[in-house]
């Protein structure tokens, strides 16, 4: 009874070496086949979206030294200048009270009163 039993412990363990090989032989050649895969296809995709995001780095140093600089260079003139004006004017007119009265700028006038429609 006891050859018996193990000579189908032999048998069943000669089976599972045999499956277990196969798979591993199935487990090489799908990494086989994703290695390939990396290879041909993901790589060059990696190069291309590299390639792009070159590109886009120039475009945008390009706009920034051509266009965006310039622009607030020249706004930024255009501010101190407007700015500079407002002081020459603030310095070119006298006080208030060196001013005639009719020069002086009267107080503004009330806010119209809230009617009862409105309320």
């Amino acid at each position: 009874m006891t050859a018996v039993i193990r000579d189908i412990a032999i048998i069943v363990l000669a089976l599972e070496t045999i499956v277990i090989g196969v798979l591993l032989a199935l487990l090489l050649w799908q990494v086989r086949t994703l290695v390939v895969l990396l290879r041909d296809e993901i790589h060059p995709l990696l190069d291309n979206a590299q390639q792009t995001s070159e590109t886009v780095r120039a475009t945008t140093t390009f706009l920034s030294k051509r266009i965006v600089k310039p622009g607030v260079d020249a706004l930024s003139f255009g501010a101190g200048l407007r700015q500079a004006a407002r002081t020459l004017k603030r310095r070119a007119q006298p006080p208030a009270e060196e001013r005639m009265p009719w020069e002086r700028s009267a107080p503004p006038p009330p806010p119209p009163a809230a009617t009862e429609a409105e309320s």
